[in-house]
C-alpha cells in the first residue's frame, strides 16, 4: 500500500517514484515547445520551395486588333492594366491609370482625372495641377504587333501628349 494517498510509488520499500509529476508536466511543456518549433521551421523551408512567381500583369500587353479599337471614338478605361485607351480620327494613345503619388487608381472627372485616396488633380493631358502628386501621368507607347495587334509597351513612356499618338498608317 502506498505511504501517500496520491502517490504512485507502489513500492514496498517506499521510495519515491523516479520522476515527479512536475518534472514531467516540464519535460511534456519543453516537448510540446520543440514540436512547435520545428513544425514552424519546416513549414517556414517549404515556402522557400514554393516558387516565388507573382501574379502580376505583363508589361508588353495588346489591346485588340487595329479595326477594333479605331473603330471607337473617346477614352476607355481597362480595370486588368489600369490604363486608359484613347482613340481619335484614326489615332490611339495609352495613358496610365495609377496616381504618382501612392499608385491609387485615378478617376476621370471632366477636368481631367482626380485621385480619390488623397487629392491629387490632374489636367486632361496627365499633367499634375494640384494635391501631393509629385509626377504627371505618362503615356505608354503604342506599336503594331507581329500578330497584328496593336501592343502597349509600360517600359516605354512619353511625357508628351502629341508623340504619343499612334496611328496604323504611319
Amino acid at each position: 500500500m502506498p505511504k501517500y494517498r496520491n502517490s504512485l510509488n507502489v513500492d514496498p520499500d517506499d521510495k519515491d517514484p523516479a520522476i515527479s509529476r512536475r518534472s514531467f508536466l516540464a519535460l511534456m511543456g519543453v516537448g510540446a515547445c520543440l514540436i512547435g518549433a520545428t513544425g514552424v521551421f519546416n513549414a517556414s523551408f517549404l515556402g522557400f520551395l514554393y516558387p516565388n512567381a507573382m501574379k502580376i500583369p505583363p508589361s508588353v500587353f495588346s489591346i485588340g486588333r487595329p479595326d477594333e479599337v479605331l473603330s471607337r471614338e473617346g477614352k476607355v478605361f481597362s480595370p486588368l492594366q489600369k490604363v486608359y485607351i484613347e482613340t481619335q480620327a484614326g489615332k490611339v494613345r495609352v495613358q496610365t491609370a495609377v496616381c504618382t503619388h501612392l499608385g491609387c487608381t485615378v478617376n476621370m472627372v471632366s477636368t481631367g482625372y482626380a485621385c480619390p485616396c488623397h487629392g491629387s488633380t490632374y489636367d486632361q493631358h496627365g499633367r499634375n495641377t494640384g494635391g501631393p502628386a509629385p509626377l504627371p501621368l505618362v503615356y505608354f507607347l503604342v506599336s503594331l504587333g507581329a500578330s497584328g495587334e496593336l501592343l502597349v509597351d509600360k517600359n516605354k513612356t512619353t511625357l508628351d501628349w502629341n508623340a504619343a499618338w499612334f496611328s496604323v498608317m504611319t
